[in-house]
């Protein structure tokens, strides 16, 4: 029978407000504000919130494959619904990048920004990739119990490997190839290093389940909490001592140190979560927690609203808080706005969250009346 973590969804739902606070104040702060160190800090600590959706998507699949492995490692319905639910999220990733809701259109009037924009891969299409990548790798390894050090193996190579990937010339290869791979051409999270947090939440939640099953979870997150503690202690000091004054900027980018930072940041946000599930009971279930927890459950639903209605998208190109405000706010208003902004989204879910437990037939069928109206819209639509 298939078990709920509650802990994840408090983990994806602080994961999920951060970066909602992290992508509205910085839209809407004013530019001669983005230059002060208080903003710089503030970049810092939203830096890991694209790893911490990949490192949840890695639980979640870790957690899934040990109960139906077998049903994985086959041809079955269960491993093709998978595999085509990783398709339209990864479908869904570039969708959200298109610059005209007309296939005509985007294939002649593209500018070659457009184009890279198109391309840009995310965290939807790194998490997408990702997977495919991991299902690959259980037909290759075939028995379960390689596969852990397999994961383990795959993100110690990606990590160490990106350094060498960003400072290759992949010119020769299709662009969308080249963008999936590095972030030489602005890809936000490319496979290398990003990947390596999914490989990295894989590992980890095998490591949980084992625990699990004897009963002595807390050990385990004892011990991913002081090591993230180490990685985000001894990654400080060694980022320090080689980069000094670029240490902001490093966060950015593709470094190995800063990657571990991250990882030992989720470690202890990770820790956290189980932590205060287990041993504060009674706030468990106030009106903040429950609405951190429905924002974890549907985090994937406010992850493309919340893009939808602050970028704005081939549907809402010219009406979005973005026409709105960009720019404009002090730092008082711009975190004013960005609660404004977080309630929206999450009575959003809230909704959402009603009609799909409450009508699941019909939560399906305006999700397959979306698609259709979309795609036939993109397909036919001249010009």
């Amino acid at each position: 029978m298939k078990v709920r973590h509650a802990f994840l969804d408090v983990y994806r739902g602080l994961i999920v407000l951060l970066m909602i606070e992290g992508h509205a104040v910085r839209e809407f702060l004013l530019p001669s504000l983005q230059t002060s160190g208080g903003f710089r800090i503030h970049e810092f600590i939203h830096g890991v919130t694209g790893p911490g959706f990949l490192f949840g998507a890695g639980i979640t699949f870790g957690i899934s494959i040990q109960h139906r492995w077998a049903e994985y490692l086959s041809l079955t319905p269960t491993l093709f619904r998978r595999i085509r639910r990783i398709m339209l999220l990864i479908l869904l990733g570039y969708a959200l990048h298109l610059p005209f809701l007309s296939l005509q259109k985007t294939l002649s009037a593209s500018t070659r920004e457009q184009w890279l924009s198109l391309y840009d891969v995310d965290v939807l299409q790194c998490i997408g990739f990702t997977l495919l990548i991991a299902h690959l790798l259980m037909f290759v390894v075939r028995q379960e119990r390689w596969f852990p050090a397999t994961l383990l193996l795959a993100m110690l190579g990606v990590l160490f490997a990106t350094p060498f990937v960003w400072e290759t010339d992949l010119t020769h290869l299709p662009v969308a190839v080249s963008m999936a791979l590095q972030g030489a051409l602005g890809s936000v999270y490319p496979l290398f290093p990003y990947s390596a947090f999914l490989f990295a939440g894989a590992f980890a939640s095998y490591e949980f389940m084992k625990f699990a099953q004897i009963g002595r979870e807390d050990v385990f997150v004892k011990r991913l909490a002081l090591a993230g503690l180490f990685l985000i202690v001894s990654g400080t000091v060694l980022l320090a001592a080689t980069k000094g004054s670029e240490l902001g900027a490093e966060f950015w980018n593709g470094d190995p140190i800063m990657v571990l930072i991250k990882l030992g940041s989720l470690f202890v946000l990770l820790s956290g979560a189980w932590l205060f599930e287990k041993n504060l009971r009674s706030l468990w279930d106030s009106a903040p927690m429950r609405w951190i927890v429905l924002i974890g459950v549907e985090s994937l639903f406010v992850y493309v609203l919340h893009l939808v209605l602050l970028y704005g998208s081939v549907i809402n190109a010219d009406v979005h808080f973005s026409t709105l405000w960009k720019g404009r706010l002090d730092w008082t208003s711009a975190l004013a706005m960005s609660v404004v902004f977080t309630g929206i989204l999450a009575l959003s879910a809230w909704a959402w969250n009603k009609v799909k437990i409450g009508h699941p037939e019909l939560s399906r069928l305006i999700m397959l009346w979306m698609v259709i109206v979309f795609g036939y819209e993109f397909l036919t639509r001249a010009y």
